[in-house]
């Protein structure tokens, strides 16, 4: 029953032991997707607001340049040709006099009719943006196309692209890059986040952030910078180190960037959050940290002055697992540990009994004759250097046959245990008490006189005497006879001889009685 107890108390700590760590490492998964998810919306954020900032930037050179075109000319002539009843034109094609356009902007377009003379000072002026557009660009390599995109049906573009790569139609203002911008759609011509789109140039899905710039209150066009999604992707993948789930989209659900998320994933689709997750969650409360939510472990923030939401998240029975993966070794070694501390304590156990057992009687829990030996030799030394005095007593229970014969030999044992019991209450600690066989029994006095010795041995014999014990419901009683030498002899074995002597002699006059002799 003790040792259930103690088993059930063991499981209990250990499971006490295995919740706290548990909740220790959940914690800390919990604290590092933290640290990452706030690491990952904080860069996501900057680069949107570095890309809003170019805009701007951009935005306000091209207001201010087109509210001076007429102070620009340009001493080139464009490229054009007719055809379809209309001119189409660029400024750049490569030739063996331009070596370098490939580090210029282009200019193309086209026009029913012949160039006006505020048409062409409009080209003129979006001409000297080359320089801002290629200088936003360069500082920012993961931009696709940088771009003034004219109401007037042309286009100023960096990096450079022939004519023959890209050929200017009329159906470009209908594409979202434009349309954000007009008075109809972006009355109050502010910064504008289009939707997907596929880029009529062959980079695939992107979006556009960009202003519409206006001239003496007349919409002329906007000023724009696309972004392609693979850039968000890879940056989701990139900024990861933990290989969570993770998704950026905007008010229209529309996936900008994801990672773990879609399988066959497919850039050139356009994918909706809300196919993926419960609009419940994609709409839920910004956090500031991972939260628990419908079996999730999630982390969302909308992206300051922008449509965009990033979204981190991991399910709950995987960052659980990831915490066991640690709490489990650990568990396994503190239990490794316990056992090896529970065998260490049993061997240990198992050593003292069986040298309790070497040195004691089975019976009595006496000490044996041979370790009496052990002992008293050592007591006998330090006696003989302060020339001291000791008593050895030799003891034995009278007429132990006829108890046998009379009472049974399990009253026999009673007695037996009995010397002991009355010799551990009398006797003090520093007493050598020993079982030599049998009833008979050695005690080793140290530091103590004759006169003591005398009232001591007779004091335990009227107890002897007086004792009655039962055995089987019969009572029965008996008597021991004592011997003592007194003194000091060469040797424990001479002094113990000669207690034997004066033992015989009590034996010999009658029994229950008590002789002692002395060495001098």
């Amino acid at each position: 029953m003790l040792k259930s107890l103690k088993f059930s108390f063991a499981l209990f700590i250990l499971s006490i032991i295995t919740v706290f760590l548990f909740n220790m490492f959940d914690a800390n998964e919990l604290k590092k997707m933290d640290r990452v998810a706030v690491n990952i919306q904080l860069i996501l954020s900057r680069h949107l607001h570095n890309v809003m900032g170019s805009v701007e930037y951009l935005h306000l050179s091209a207001t201010n340049i087109l509210n001076n075109k007429n102070k620009f000319t340009f001493d080139k002539p464009f490229f054009s040709k007719y055809e379809n009843n209309r001119y189409c034109y660029s400024l750049y094609e490569p030739t063996s006099q331009e070596p370098l356009v490939k580090n210029k902007a282009n200019l193309l377009g086209w026009s029913k009719i012949v160039d006006t003379k505020e048409y062409i000072k409009e080209q003129e002026a979006a001409l000297f943006l080359s320089s801002y557009l290629k200088l936003v660009y360069e500082t920012n390599k993961n931009f696709a196309w940088v771009y003034y995109f004219s109401k007037h049906n042309f286009t100023v573009v960096y990096p450079y692209i022939s004519a023959n790569d890209f050929s200017f139609t009329q159906n470009l203002d209908k594409e979202p890059f434009f349309q954000c911008a007009t008075p109809k759609l972006n009355p109050k011509a502010k910064l504008f986040f289009t939707p997907l789109y596929t880029d009529v140039i062959g980079k695939g899905l992107m979006l556009t952030i960009g202003k519409p710039v206006y001239y003496k209150k007349e919409f002329l066009g906007t000023m724009d910078i696309d972004i392609t999604l693979n850039h968000m992707d890879n940056a989701l993948l990139k900024l990861d180190t933990l290989k969570n789930k993770s998704m950026i989209y905007n008010d229209r659900f529309e996936v900008l960037g994801s990672n773990n998320i879609i399988k066959d994933f497919n850039r050139s689709k356009i994918y909706k959050a809300d196919d993926f997750l419960p609009k419940e969650i994609l709409l839920a409360k910004e956090t500031s940290k991972v939260i628990y939510l419908d079996g999730k472990y999630l982390f969302i923030k909308k992206i300051k002055d922008t449509p965009f939401t990033f979204l981190y998240y991991q399910d709950a029975k995987i960052v659980w697992w990831h915490s066991l993966l640690y709490v489990v070794p650990i568990v396994l070694f503190f239990f490794l540990f316990v056992l090896v501390l529970y065998l260490y304590k049993k061997a240990k156990s198992a050593m003292a009994c069986l040298e309790d057992q070497a040195m004691k009687d089975y019976m009595t829990g006496a000490f044996n004759r041979r370790y009496f030996f052990e002992v008293s030799s050592a007591i006998f030394l330090k006696v003989k250097r302060n020339k001291t005095a000791v008593a050895i007593i030799m003891t034995d229970i009278d007429d132990f046959k006829k108890i046998n014969d009379t009472y049974g030999h399990q009253a026999g044992d009673i007695g037996i245990k009995y010397v002991k019991e009355v010799f551990d209450n009398n006797l003090r600690k520093s007493d050598l008490f020993a079982r030599f066989g049998g009833e008979e029994f050695c005690i080793l006095l140290d530091d103590i006189s004759l006169k003591d010795t005398k009232m001591l041995v007779e004091k335990i014999r009227k107890e002897f005497e007086s004792t009655v014990l039962e055995s089987d419901n019969c009572k029965f009683s008996y008597t021991v006879s004592f011997g003592v030498a007194y003194g000091l002899l060469d040797d424990v074995e001479d002094m113990i001889n000669l207690a034997d002597k004066a033992l015989y002699k009590s034996k010999n006059n009658g029994k229950n009685r008590v002789t002692i002799y002395t060495t001098h």
